[in-house]
């Protein structure tokens, strides 16, 4: 049985509208997180981070992580950066924001299908919408944490304007483009009045070959870092804080998602497996083992706060760096 996993983080783009403040620090906590709590060898994490995390450098490291991949093996994609969607043709599709362009859920989903079923989990800290910077509530205080909402340039802006009124489908990331008024509901918070769920997921289910824990719904955007979250990503925080390699996939979900409501957050995180592997939601997160398993990692002794890294003196080195 092979451990891997590919780690990306962006804090810092091309662009300066679009820097961000916890990328990089998320990707260091869960790489902590994978050897403490899953085994995984350093050796075996790779992480890309800012100008390293080109289109270019993300693709061949996807394929460097899956290839050979046995049935046995537990591959894991995380990163934290920048989401976007943007109409093309007649479909509004989701894409990640590299440092250098976009990365397309089709293409992701592809590099996917060369794996065994039940192998891979892929967790994307970033969102697909747009939106201010969040406000939310803890310790008796309001908080900001910037929303990490990509910011197109102006010109760009301008082309999709134009294109909007063409859009007849919505392509989700992870899943097919469908046109299912139902299906597009389901992946918003709130959906339109009057629009009955799906009857039939069809043409909108899951296409991601593997386990997709994604930071929020469609319509909503992930906070970045702030105080209440020791300045990681909000998703990522939540994960870490809730933690627990013996329960499914689906209850993780559910307790990061009171996580984030107790901080009066708008974000809901989801979990989506393919449809033909729904039993990848009651498996355990990223080792998939069946509940009760004795093969499975034991749960850690307390609660798994950031699993030994301290985000705060992280970015005091950063501050440092940048003085110097």
């Amino acid at each position: 049985m092979a451990n891997r996993a590919l780690l990306v983080g962006i804090d810092v783009y091309p662009d300066p509208r679009n820097n961000l403040n916890s990328c990089i620090a998320d990707t260091l906590a869960f790489r902590q997180m994978l050897q403490n709590t899953y085994g995984f060898d350093l050796g075996s994490i790779k992480l890309l981070h800012n100008q390293d995390a080109t289109k270019a450098n993300v693709l061949a490291s996807l394929d460097a992580m899956l290839a050979g991949a046995q049935p046995e093996d537990r591959l894991v994609f995380f990163e934290s950066s920048h989401g976007y969607r943007y109409p093309k043709g007649d479909t509004m599709v989701e894409v990640l924001c590299l440092y250098d362009q976009f990365l397309e859920d089709t293409e992701f989903v592809a590099k996917s299908q060369s794996v065994p079923p039940d192998v891979l989990t892929a967790c994307i800290d970033a969102c697909h919408s747009g939106g201010l910077n969040k406000l939310f509530f803890a310790d008796g205080n309001v908080n900001i944490a910037p929303a990490k909402v990509w910011k197109p340039t102006a010109e760009e802006e301008a082309a999709n304007l134009g294109l909007y009124s063409q859009v007849t489908k919505f392509k989700f990331f992870g899943y097919a483009s469908t046109a299912d008024s139902g299906a597009v509901a389901k992946n918003f918070a709130m959906g339109p009045i009057g629009v009955d769920g799906p009857k039939n997921f069809g043409e909108g289910a899951p296409e991601f070959n593997g386990a997709l824990f994604a930071a929020c719904q469609a319509d909503q955007t992930a906070a970045a870092g702030s105080l209440p979250t020791n300045y990681l990503s909000a998703f990522t925080y939540a994960l870490l804080q809730e933690l627990d390699p013996r329960i499914s996939l689906s209850d993780l979900n559910a307790k990061v998602v009171a996580r984030l409501k107790a901080l009066n957050m708008n974000q809901a995180p989801q979990a989506v497996a393919p449809t033909l592997h729904q039993e990848i939601l009651t498996d355990t997160f990223v080792s998939m083992q069946k509940l009760g398993d004795s093969a499975g990692p034991q749960s850690p002794a307390s609660e798994p706060s950031t699993n030994g890294f301290d985000p705060l003196a992280y970015l005091r080195d950063q501050l440092a760096s940048l003085r110097g």
